[in-house]
């Protein structure tokens, strides 16, 4: 049975049985399993869903999914079903439906996605956190933001450095960078692709707050006298993630 028809499925069986604890999530479940067909394909059968994969859509493709939402969500006037479900809600539909589909085809996708699920229940949610203040820190300043479009050197997959000011030295960075060290608003990231380690980078306090280590992050970096001073962001991605 395809990966749509075992959706349908287990919709259906939300449905026809009123009393259960399911039927008060139908909605996420409806949207949860609407973006798993999406970046899967509807032909595959669910026990084809590798955890590699789930991770990806998850921790990668779901988050960049989510933070055009909102951003189109806030801009227009589009309906409830052009809105995502939220990590929790989505993590818990996943759950459930993959259960339900063992226990009709008597496979182990429960099992085998499990450690994926467990390990985004606190990751997902905080970069989507940290991409919200930091977006509204940077709009109140007037800084860049944007998803992803305002760093277009990455569009080509790359990053970009360029001088201010000292011939000779770099001034500015743009990249996606890994969280390697919090000390207060001071952060140590490293450039995922050149892998230089920039020191420090200023965060604004209630983002600091927000960062461990490993959170991925698309940034734009002006040097200043006090450290690397943040110009723009992109994307925020939980530990792990490949992008």
């Amino acid at each position: 049975m395809t990966l749509a028809e075992t959706s349908a499925n287990f919709l259906a069986f939300i449905s026809e049985n009123e009393s259960s604890s399911l039927q008060s999530g139908r909605r996420a479940h409806e949207k949860g399993l609407l973006l798993l067909t999406e970046y899967f394909s509807s032909n595959i059968a669910p026990g084809e869903i590798m955890p590699a994969r789930l991770r990806d859509f998850l921790g990668r493709w779901y988050v960049e999914k989510a933070c055009a939402s909102r951003r189109y969500d806030a801009e227009s006037d589009s309906s409830e079903s052009d809105v995502v479900p939220a990590p929790g809600a989505l993590l818990d539909a996943l759950a459930q439906f993959f259960k339900w589909a063992d226990q009709q085809a008597g496979s182990d996708l429960s099992e085998r996605s499990s450690a994926v699920l467990m390990e985004l229940a606190r990751g997902l949610p905080r970069a989507l956190d940290i991409i919200d203040v930091l977006s509204s820190w940077l709009r109140e300043r007037g800084g860049a933001f944007g998803f992803p479009e305002f760093l277009t050197s990455f569009e080509e997959g790359g990053h970009s450095e360029y001088d201010i000011d000292t011939p000779g030295s770099v001034g500015a960075l743009e990249g996606y960078f890994r969280i390697l060290r919090v000390e207060g608003s001071s952060v140590e990231a490293e450039e995922l692709i050149s892998e230089e380690r920039v020191w420090p980078i200023i965060f604004p306090p209630e983002v600091a707050v927000l960062l461990d280590d490993q959170y991925i992050i698309n940034l734009e970096l002006v040097r200043s006298p006090a450290g690397w001073r943040i110009e723009g962001c992109g994307f925020a991605y939980p530990p792990g993630t490949d992008v």
